[in-house]
Formats: structure tokens, sequence, C-alpha cells
């Protein structure tokens, strides 16, 4: 099933991925915001769920469906851009790397966040744990691909997939009312 999803997606326009993914931040921040107000506890463990849901369709793509064979490392950085010159492929590619990291950002920030924070500050913080935290797990499952020989291990994808989390976060950022100045 998931194989199939992220095969519709893949064959739909670039844009139309943009579309869905900056609907899928506004949509997941307001939800996020009306959830939080009224039941706060749903919000934050309906998201750590969804973080175990996340990690596991990350790891079922990345690692898990991907047989032995193939070998590479590309630690330059942008080289996937240097190639999508010759394959234009190669930018659907690296969306979708953009893609599969976007409902993590979208869960992890909400199950981090204490219930009695839920609704009443916006803490940054979280933000920045989930990026970092992002970037462990892409660098961990790149190490694991060129280890096992599962497909090739690129910079190019560590920075797509934190940049997916970066979407997702915004949905964070974006639920929570700003702070009054007193």
């Amino acid at each position: 099933m998931l194989n199939t999803f992220f095969w519709y997606v893949y064959r739909l326009p670039l844009s139309v991925v943009w579309c869905l993914i900056a609907f899928a931040v506004i949509v997941w921040a307001l939800l996020m915001r009306w959830l939080s107000g009224r039941h706060p506890r749903v919000a934050k463990y309906g998201n750590l769920a969804l973080v175990v849901v996340a990690l596991g369709g990350i790891l079922y793509i990345t690692v898990l469906r991907n047989n032995p064979g193939k070998q590479g490392l590309i630690l330059q950085p942008f080289q996937s851009f240097i190639e999508a010159k010759q394959q234009k492929e190669m930018y659907r590619e690296m969306l979708m790397n953009v893609l599969l990291f976007v409902p993590f950002g979208l869960t992890v920030p909400f199950a981090l966040t204490p219930v009695k924070d839920a609704v009443f500050q916006r803490n940054t913080r979280y933000a920045v744990i989930v990026l970092l935290i992002t970037i462990a797990l892409s660098v961990s499952i790149e190490a694991v691909q060129y280890h096992y020989a599962l497909g090739r291990c690129e910079t190019d994808d560590v920075l797509c997939n934190t940049l997916g989390a970066l979407f997702g976060v915004c949905a964070y950022l974006l639920q929570f009312p700003k702070r009054q100045k007193p």
C-alpha cells in the first residue's frame, strides 16, 4: 500500500506535489490548533503514535524494501542538482526524499510538547530538536544503506530529508498563537 501511494505521488507533476505538501502543513497546523485546545492529551499521544507510523514508513521505504546490490557514496553537497541537469528525473527523486520526511516533521514536535504547554506557548526549541533528530536519523539511514549496499549514500538525501522535516515543523510553528507582550 505504501509503495502504491508513493508511486501515485511520484507520477504527479512536481508543482502538484509541492502544493500537497503546503496543503498538508496548513491543514495539520489548523487541526492541531483545534485539537490542542480541546483535547491536548489526544493531540500529544495521537502524534506520538503517528511518529511511530512515520518512522516505520521511512524505514520501509529507505531500508527494508531495498535489495542489496548497489552501493555508492556521494558526499559532495548539491551533486544531485548537477546530475539533474542531465537527468530531469533526479528532481522528482529529490522531491520524494523531501516528501518522505514531511510526516515526521509534522508529528514529532507535537509529540515532544508537554501537555501543559500544548496550547499556551510555542517553543522553537522543539523545532530545533526535531531538525537535529532528522539529521541524525537521515545520516544513520544513509550509513545503513551504504554499509549493506542498499543504494547510494548521498549528502543530498540528508539535505532533502531535513528540508521535508522543516516543512512539517512549520505546522508546529504556525499552529500556536503568538504570545502577547505585556
